[in-house]
């Protein structure tokens, strides 16, 4: 295929992230999670693996191995978690699991574990930043009644910013049948050398009768917005769900247990997405937002694993808002595609800097490295589309956006992207170190490729309505692109569609560059914002066997529009353009000085035919008026620098309007 001669293009401005506030975290401007397949590894031998960002920059990977209490350190900017150390040694008969680990205000760092199986919730201090441990507490012990014993497990801590301790567990003790509660011992003191001083009474959080309340993770929410807790609970119907429980920092609990009815209990994630899972744990991230994950398997018939088998549960990561509501937007950080027969359970997450998250699973299945293993996933923000303007080409180094793709195999991608007034155009780089072109009678997707789905009207729906289009290229050149009719898709010519393509191959994969003339799909969008999402197609060979992937940019539902991602059409500020624009009328109208010296106005939303465009100077006088002839007009531009105004009007009703400053 020949080279595609773009037109010669300066970037203006680097693409940025841009998002809505952590409270409104959405499908359309929220944040999403980017796991990178070529980033998951293996740890040690284990289980039940945590890791905690310290305040001196290390990670710290606290897990049970061989009964024991162990914990590993990873240096800042290290390649790998250095060798154990021993917590705690169980006595003869026993062992030691649940690790969790919680940095205290003043250095001190607290380890929790809980002993079995005469089940007791323990802890131990280290004074010098992990490399010894010393006093040892026993903060909670079963108790025996009725038919017994009852156990209490997982315990997970955090610290209020006044100083108290809280310590929460799921508990057997004190409730019915196969009952479970979550329970909480608080330290509101500490001793001369750093231990906690621990109150006597047990608090009772939450209890649903009839129900296994369990698995408890605390969260104190930023800005001191209160206590969040999330449970496995199976109160609400239908198996586990993952439950969040809510107390203010004012109140902490001191109001009562939260039962099965209460208003501070509700259901994590929204509806449309997959729901059921066990076994939470919850973060915030540094912009607020807070992050969910749980173990299921609500996609078992994806890999035709058995709903009833724990140790083949898959992992999943939702993104909620700041006050852990709304979660919404899954990843799967290890999602095993091709061995039905592995799994991960007992997950956590760790946010290890600004654009990173960590995902820590124990891994079941694998044929030689079960344990602990870890993935990163990158944080990504929806992209803003800059301008360019002639002159020369496209610094792509400098446009790349936030977006990643390639959790399912070894290739992944990247997108950068830019407008002009003619046309968007979109750069994917992808590494894959296996190229491959479809097989012969195969579909052009079923090979190395790329794509992108276009929604100009934003649709929120539950369907792709008619008017969405979808542009593919794969490695051989082959270009397919597509209109929905709203029950299917018709395939465009290229007369039709007008898209230009390129495709290069390189030694770490390809590149893709991408050329959509916005007068084929329908103008530039009202509003500057478009949705739509990216899918990278991924043919790898292995042992003579194909395997095919079609992976979406992550939380994407691809038949459900209101999943979709939200774009940015972002105009260069602070620079000497001739064209200044104010009171944007949602994009309806553009203004442009072209190269002639003509100031072009055009007209977004099928403004055309009895319509007249008039421009008046700052004081309100009339300079002139045109007829719009397809969707735009000229006007010839006036002689003084300043501010005008152009109006859009049929049978004299406004219809749009735009204030530019014209230098």
């Amino acid at each position: 295929m020949n080279k595609l001669r773009f037109i010669k293009l300066v970037i203006l401005l680097s693409i940025l992230g841009w998002h809505v506030a952590a409270d409104a975290q959405n499908y359309r401007a929220g944040i999403r999670i980017g796991w990178n397949y070529r980033m998951q590894k293996f740890e040690t031998t284990g289980g039940y693996g945590r890791v905690k960002l310290l305040s001196d920059g290390r990670q710290a990977l606290v897990y049970d191995d061989g009964g024991q209490c162990k914990i590993r350190f990873k240096q800042p900017n290290g390649k790998k978690f250095l060798a154990p150390i021993t917590v705690a040694t169980p006595p003869a008969g026993a062992f030691y699991t649940n690790a969790e680990l919680l940095e205290l205000q003043d250095g001190t760092l607290m380890y929790a574990w809980n002993h079995r199986w005469d089940t007791k919730i323990k802890v131990k201090y280290s004074y010098d930043g992990g490399f010894n441990w010393a006093d040892e507490q026993m903060i909670y012990e079963q108790t025996w009644e009725g038919d017994g014993p009852y156990g209490v497990w997982e315990p997970a801590m955090i610290q209020l910013p006044d100083g108290e301790v809280q310590v929460y567990f799921a508990n057997e003790s004190g409730v019915p049948g196969n009952d479970q509660n979550i329970t909480m011992m608080r330290s509101r003191s500490a001793t001369e050398k750093g231990a906690r001083i621990w109150l006597r009474d047990p608090v009772v959080v939450c209890y649903t009768v009839g129900a296994r309340d369990g698995m408890p993770v605390p969260l104190v929410l930023q800005n001191d917005r209160g206590i969040a807790l999330a449970i496995e609970d199976d109160g609400f119907g239908g198996g586990f769900q993952p439950g969040i429980l809510y107390t203010s920092l004012e109140d902490n609990w001191t109001s009562g247990t939260r039962y099965g009815d209460s208003s501070d209990r509700w259901i994590g994630t929204i509806g449309g997405e997959p729901r059921g899972g066990g076994a939470p744990y919850l973060i915030q991230l540094k912009t607020g937002e807070t992050v969910l994950s749980t173990q299921t398997n609500s996609l078992a018939d994806t890999r035709n694993a058995p709903w009833d088998d724990m140790y083949k549960f898959r992992q999943f990561v939702y993104v909620g808002n700041a006050l852990a509501r709304n979660f919404q937007c899954y990843s799967i950080p290890f999602p095993f595609m091709d061995e039905p027969d592995q799994g991960c359970v007992w997950n956590s997450l760790c946010q290890i800097n600004d654009s990173t998250i960590m995902a820590v699973a124990e891994v079941h299945g694998h044929p030689s490295q079960n344990g602990i293993w870890t993935n990163e996933g990158r944080i990504m923000h929806p992209m803003s589309v800059y301008q360019v303007t002639d002159g020369q080409n496209i610094d792509w180094d400098k446009s790349m956006s936030e977006i990643f793709i390639g959790s399912q195999s070894q290739a992944n991608m990247t997108v950068g992207s830019s407008w002009t007034r003619d046309s968007l155009f979109l750069h994917f780089i992808v590494q894959d170190n296996s190229i491959n072109s479809p097989d012969e009678n195969a579909v052009i997707w079923d090979a190395d490729a790329v794509e992108f789905f276009y929604d100009g009207k934003r649709n929120a729906t539950d369907n792709v309505p008619a008017g969405v289009y979808k542009f593919l290229v794969n490695i051989d050149g082959t270009q397919l692109v597509s209109r929905s009719t709203g029950s299917g898709w018709q395939d465009l010519s290229q007369e039709q569609h007008g898209m230009r393509s390129n495709v290069e191959s390189n030694a770490d994969g390809y590149v893709v560059d991408m050329a959509i003339p916005w007068g084929k799909i329908g103008r530039r969008p009202s509003g500057n914002r478009f949705s739509g999402y990216f899918i990278l197609h991924n043919k790898d060979i292995r042992s003579g066997k194909n395997y095919i992937y079609h992976e979406a940019l992550s939380g994407i539902d691809v038949g459900r529009t209101v999943t979709w991602w939200e774009y940015q059409i972002t105009s260069p500020v602070g620079i000497d353009d001739p064209v200044e624009n104010f009171d944007n009328d949602e994009g309806n109208m553009m203004v442009s000085v072209l190269s002639d010296n003509t100031v072009e106005v055009l007209l977004n939303n099928g403004f055309d035919g009895k319509n007249v465009v008039y421009m008046y100077d700052l004081s309100g006088k009339l300079i002139d008026s045109k007829s719009l002839e397809g969707g735009s007009c000229k006007f010839e531009k006036p002689q003084n620098s300043g501010i005008y105004m152009f109006v859009a009007k049929n049978a004299n009703v406004n219809c749009s309007s735009l204030k530019v400053c014209l230098k």
